[in-house]
């Protein structure tokens, strides 16, 4: 905790600054503040904070949601640039664009009143240990780049944008502390609450301890099933724990809940949801569970309940038993509109609509949810997986759409999906409607990247092979880009023989 709390002090001298250029530069501006953030959970939960927080300020904003920054939209910007034009923020990506940000808006147009909050690794860097490159960029973009890289935080794991900009806006005004909560829900929405029993570390539990003595999230441990679901359903579809027999059996599941003497159903004759069961009940399951997986899978008690019991980070301040009232739920919820096309729903309810907004957004997850299974459905009973000796891929085709890629590209590789092989990164690719390119998303498992596979150098080598004028990259285990679509057969290969010199590093 104390070194978390060293980085955070550096941290917010370079917030310090970055505030003081933003007031410096909004003095004379006469036109809205605009806010460039991207589609996911993550990147929602930023534009929701910096939005709250400019609200509170009285400052005039807009927010645009991208499905990515790529050339082409950073060339639009700089057509659009005029003197006085606003202040623009970028939040969840442009660190891997900083560079075409510097030459179209500063070095062309002369235009330097904006602001990057991001916390994917900067363009051209490969991975964190690039210290030296990466301190000549701190020292060459500041005040306008904040990244968590700059000050030896892992922008993969210790804080998200959402947290970037949680404390930005808690330096902007410290009445922002009641954002920590929304910081909380885009980290969980990037997968960094991945410690023991779904914990954080670094900066986000930093982030928790402010939320937690604010009176405004309390840590529980629960049962790693959806808190929403009928529980028969979320044991039975749950992407994390597979139990022999009941797994994507829910009548089974029904069944065998059942022999535990529990009263399954709720007083309206519904199967409860986990969010309905006691303490004494969730009890019965989890013992129930431990021994059913210890005899069918031949595991360690210990190992299952590393698996089974999680931290439950629940908002205080929301409806009981909502969707919003679990701060995975609501990620889920959020990612669930951006995914779909709904952007402006989740940045509206993550800025605090409850009306009928919320009501539309239950619907959106509802259908998102379903499409989600479609799609994994569809991988495994069609055998869409394909290997090469380094990595596998699988194409969208006709049935995922490049907006949910990479979502279903995450399930496959962190959950326990029938033929993934987890030594092996995954790469989805799914083609755009309004181009003839492949958008591309790229996982890999943590064991592998913990040995030096990193996905971020793998992307951006096959494109530099391929001549390829594309923007790619993001974390060593989650990166993407896009490429034309005659050029993919190659793009694979090179990604494979990628993998395959880092692989050959790490032995050698």
């Amino acid at each position: 905790m104390k070194n978390a709390e060293e980085k955070l002090s550096k941290l917010n001298k370079d917030l310090a600054k970055a505030k003081t250029f933003f007031l410096d530069n909004i003095k004379d501006i006469d036109s809205p503040i605009h806010i460039y953030t991207h589609l996911d959970a993550d990147g929602l939960s930023s534009g929701a904070i910096l939005g709250k927080a400019l609200y509170r300020e009285r400052l005039p904003f807009q927010i645009t949601v991208l499905r990515q920054l790529e050339k082409s939209e950073i060339q639009s910007l700089s057509n659009k640039i005029k003197d006085n034009n606003g202040f623009l923020f970028f939040c969840d990506l442009g660190s891997g664009q900083y560079l075409e940000l510097q030459k179209n808006l500063i070095i062309n147009k002369k235009f330097t009143s904006f602001l990057i909050l991001d916390h994917h690794l900067p363009q051209d860097i490969s991975n964190k240990e690039e210290i030296d490159s990466i301190n000549e960029i701190h020292r060459n973009t500041s005040p306008w780049h904040i990244n968590p890289y700059f000050f030896d935080i892992d922008g993969s794991k210790e804080i998200s944008a959402a947290g970037l900009c949680y404390y930005f806006s808690k330096c902007l005004n410290s009445q922002n502390l009641d954002l920590s909560p929304i910081a909380i829900v885009g980290a969980i929405g990037d997968i960094q609450n991945q410690y023991t029993n779904k914990s954080f570390q670094g900066l986000n539990s930093l982030i928790l301890e402010d939320a937690k003595n604010s009176g405004l999230i309390e840590v529980v441990n629960d049962l790693n099933f959806s808190a929403l679901r009928p529980i028969n359903e979320a044991i039975a579809y749950s992407n994390e724990i597979k139990l022999p027999g009941l797994t994507n059996n829910a009548a089974k599941t029904l069944v065998f809940l059942k022999t535990l003497g529990i009263l399954i159903e709720n007083t309206e004759g519904s199967v409860k949801t986990l969010n309905e069961l006691n303490q004494d009940e969730k009890q019965k399951i989890s013992s129930a569970i431990i021994e059913y997986a210890s005899l069918k899978l031949d595991l360690e008690p210990s190992n299952i309940i590393n698996k089974l019991i999680i931290n439950r980070y629940i908002l205080r301040e929301e409806i009981t038993h909502s969707e919003l009232h679990d701060a995975r739920e609501f990620s889920y919820l959020l990612n669930a509109c951006g995914r779909t096309y709904n952007a402006s729903l989740g940045i509206a309810i993550a800025m605090g609509d409850r009306k009928k907004i919320y009501k539309q957004s239950k619907e959106v997850r509802q259908n998102y949810r379903k499409l989600l299974h479609e799609s994994l459905f569809w991988i495994e009973n069609k055998e869409k997986i394909q290997q090469k000796e380094y990595i596998q891929y699988f194409f969208g085709e006709n049935v995922i759409p490049e907006n949910i890629i990479g979502t279903i590209t995450s399930i496959l590789i962190f959950q326990n999906i029938q033929g993934i092989d987890k030594s092996k990164p995954i790469f989805g690719l799914a083609k755009r409607k309004d181009e003839n390119v492949y958008k591309v998303s790229g996982r890999a498992h943590e064991k592998i990247v913990k040995k030096g596979v990193n996905l971020s150098e793998a992307i951006r080598e096959a494109c530099i092979h391929l001549n390829l004028d594309v923007l790619g990259g993001g974390h060593p285990p989650a990166a993407g880009t896009k490429i034309p679509v005659d050029t993919v057969e190659s793009f694979l290969e090179n990604c494979n023989l990628a993998i395959q010199n880092q692989l050959k590093h790490i032995k050698s």
